[in-house]
């Protein structure tokens, strides 16, 4: 299959690689038509840098492809380059966008603060994760990494902030009389993982780690990280693992996305 590479300055090249072949066999495929040294080589996939014992399943690189390639005389930041980022989500507010010109060297922690202060606060940056497709930019990567557009073209983002859905319901209805707890309702849910599906049948009671339990012997064609190093999402919030479905107010036909990475900070 054929994956396009591109440096920082915008050099752009084209590489026939095999299906599964490993980070290390990439960079040996890169040497032997560009003539770049392995160890000179650093490989970057949706913002996260590529181990060289992994696979192109493992990440997962498919035909056609993009992979930022950073090389030690490649300085964005020397150059002075600009990176248009376009920030929205409903942390922002309905339909708002922040539009700012950053210099490559930015670090993502930096824009959060940039944010916080394009908001007046509403946005605290202690509290927001930054996407860039699928995957989270961590604090200390340069947008530089995510291999942002060469053309001027807006890198857009998206900005989540982790607060919890509405409370359940009170356990008195005001009369000094407990209601009566709900009783367990099955519903069938959609989880998404970039482009692929599955539908699956689950109680409203189950935690949401025992949804991730569930993925793994009914969905593999989902391809998920075999590291668990995903969490999941719904209506734009991240969904806390020892809490159920009820809890964060999933219903019946409702879609919840997975987000490769892991998430940092918190509440």
């Amino acid at each position: 299959m054929e994956v396009t590479f591109e440096t920082t300055q915008g050099r752009r090249f084209t590489v026939e690689i095999w299906y599964l072949s490993t980070v290390r066999r990439i960079k040996e495929y890169i040497l032997k038509q560009e003539g770049i040294p392995v160890e000179s080589q650093r490989l970057f996939f949706h913002g996260q840098e590529l181990e060289d014992d992994r696979d192109t399943q493992h990440y997962p690189i498919v035909e056609g492809s993009h992979v930022l390639i950073v090389l030690p005389d490649d300085s964005p930041t020397a150059a002075g380059a600009v990176v248009h980022v376009v920030a929205s989500g409903p942390a922002l507010g309905q339909g708002r966008r922040i539009a700012l010109e950053l210099d490559a060297s930015c670090t993502i922690a930096r824009l959060k603060e940039m944010l916080q202060e394009r908001t007046d606060g509403a946005v605290p940056a202690t509290k927001v994760s930054v996407f860039l497709e699928e995957a989270e930019m961590e604090d200390d990567k340069e947008l530089a990494q995510f291999n942002p557009p060469a053309d001027g073209t807006e890198m857009e983002v998206r900005v989540v902030v982790r607060q919890p859905p509405p409370p359940p319901p009170a356990c008195d209805n005001g009369n000094g009389a407990a209601k009566v707890n709900k009783p367990q309702q099955r519903m069938s849910v959609e989880v998404k993982w970039g482009a692929k599906a599955v539908t699956l049948e689950v109680s409203d009671m189950d935690a949401v780690k025992e949804l991730r339990a569930e993925l793994g012997g009914a969905a593999p064609h989902l391809l998920l990280p075999d590291d668990g190093a995903y969490f999941f999402i719904y209506k734009q919030n991240v969904m806390e693992e020892e809490r159920t479905l009820r809890w964060h107010d999933v219903k019946s036909g409702d879609t919840i996305e997975i987000f490769n990475g892991r998430v940092t900070g918190g509440a």
